[in-house]
């Protein structure tokens, strides 16, 4: 199996690399060839420096229709084996309102989301999916596209509202979020990990025990302090910015058995979520 998708990806990679090369050689020959020949260099360098880098995207997206076809199986068959009564959409994901509705990420100019895994663990229901938001930049001379968040969002329902609403973000990760006040937790560890945002300082010290926080700090420091939560009403929202796309296969990397690790060990983490900090508890439902 691996053997035959690494020889076809293979055929798509070479491809890729041609594409690449074309416009790389079409770049560095505009100069002298402006020089010697005046603006009908442009036209001439065009065709193979836009040819190349759409001959390059095409095979690219060869590369994920393989990746597409590989996960409806795979993936699938590793979340029956740990959630039975899951599903998979790989083509499906969050919608961009639900996401900003989370607090933890704004509207940004690009948006997508996929692998969308649905399912339930010790009767706490739960939704995930890969998302992606880019902004458009511009100095006015030049723009760029700037990937501001990329990674894994997480929904986990619950059959009864929080008795209050909490914000716990990164340090480094300021907003002004309105009608939410910024709270100093006892425990300096925490707060050196953790921004809490909270309606008023009792809502903060009622759903963050010394125990919860505990876990907190511990999920911080397994994420490389790339993960946020949100506590709304009947949710719990769960970001991690790991700059990764989930389950795909990628260009120029060897497919082997580790993937099918992978995917448990993605698929593992939402066990974790519910289990390590204990969302099935009273507190919570």
């Amino acid at each position: 199996m691996y053997k035959e998708i690494n020889e076809k990806k293979k055929v798509f990679e070479n491809r890729i690399i041609i594409g690449y090369i074309m416009t790389g050689i079409a770049f560095v020959s505009y100069i002298p060839l402006g020089i010697a020949i005046g603006p009908a260099a442009f036209i001439l360098i065009a065709i193979p420096f836009l040819g190349g880098g759409l001959y390059a995207n095409h095979n690219h997206k060869k590369i994920k229709a393989m990746s597409n076809e590989f996960k409806q199986v795979y993936v699938k068959q590793e979340l029956e084996k740990i959630f039975p009564d899951s599903q998979y959409y790989y083509d499906k994901g969050f919608s961009e309102n639900e996401v900003v509705d989370s607090r933890l990420r704004s509207k940004c100019d690009r948006y997508a989301s996929e692998d969308l895994i649905v399912g339930s663990f010790d009767d706490v229901h739960f939704r995930c999916s890969d998302v992606v938001q880019k902004d458009v930049r511009s100095t006015g001379k030049t723009t760029t596209v700037v990937t501001v968040f990329q990674g894994r969002f997480y929904l986990f329902d619950f059959p009864k509202r929080f008795r209050h609403n909490l914000l716990l973000l990164q340090p480094m990760q300021f907003r002004p979020f309105s009608g939410f006040t910024k709270v100093k937790m006892e425990s300096m560890e925490f707060n050196s990990s953790l921004k809490v945002y909270a309606r008023d300082e009792h809502e903060a010290f009622y759903i963050l025990t010394p125990q919860l926080m505990e876990r907190l700090i511990y999920m911080d420091q397994k994420y490389a302090s790339k993960i946020t939560f949100s506590f709304l009403d009947k949710k719990l929202y769960i970001a991690i910015d790991s700059r990764t796309d989930s389950f795909d296969i990628k260009a120029f990397k060897e497919v082997n058995s580790s993937i099918l690790s992978e995917y448990r060990e993605e698929l593992n983490d939402i066990k974790a979520f519910i289990e390590v900090l204990q969302l099935n508890e009273r507190l919570f439902i």
